[in-house]
Order: structure tokens, then sequence, then C-alpha cells
């Protein structure tokens, strides 16, 4: 194939996943954070290939824990988040806090995914 509809990756779609728990814009959002994962050269290699997985048809999201390399992927993944949070000073974290509160507000008043509102500190 050629041209915007050509497939770069083995298991690539030119759809949005459908993961029937999903509403239509959720599974559009995470098709487009599983792309971004998968071609993400930073990203950890067991996340990238969870990512691959998914995109393939080949891994349900509610099956993402029962499969060993997705396990090993978000909680070794969760683990370096943890650390890294817990390094960071309290300014930091609350700088943080208000970007993804802002980030949040932003969605909202463009309509945009589900209203997200994080946890008091």
């Amino acid at each position: 194939m050629t041209g915007n509809n050509a497939f770069t990756h083995p298991g690539d779609r030119e759809y949005p996943i459908e993961e029937r728990d999903l509403s239509e814009e959720q599974n559009e959002h995470l098709t487009s954070a599983l792309r971004a994962v998968r071609d993400n050269a930073d990203a950890p290699s067991e996340l990238q290939d969870v990512a691959r997985k998914m995109l393939g048809g080949r891994l349900e999201l509610k099956d993402v824990l029962d499969d060993p390399s997705g396990f090993r992927a978000l909680t070794d993944g969760i683990a370096g988040m943890r650390e890294s949070w817990r390094s960071m000073s309290p300014q930091d974290r609350q700088a943080v806090r208000a970007k993804v509160e802002e980030k949040a507000a932003e969605a909202e008043a463009e309509g945009v995914g589900a209203t997200y509102r994080p946890r008091e500190a």
C-alpha cells in the first residue's frame, strides 16, 4: 500500500480499537495513545510490545494484566512513575497537578473526553 493508508507497523490499523465497554471517543483516544507508545523510541520495549498486540487485535484491554508481558510492562512503568513522583519536590508535584488540572479544564471546555478531577492532596 502507498500514501496515507500505508501500514508501517505489523498490526497497525486505520480504525480505532473497539473495546465494548468504551465509547467511540474513548476507543479513538486509546488507539491514538497506543500508537504514540508504540512509536515512542523512549518507551520501554515491553510497553511497545503490548501496544502492538493491542493494535493488532491480539490483546484486549481487559486482558493486559493477564498477559505476562503486559503485567510486567505496566507494573514496571508504574513503579518508575512512583519513584519519579516521590523524588519530586512538593513544588514540582504541585506544578504537575496544576498542569493536569489545566489540561482537564481545556478538554472539558472543548467537550473532549471524560471529565477528570485529580484527587485533593
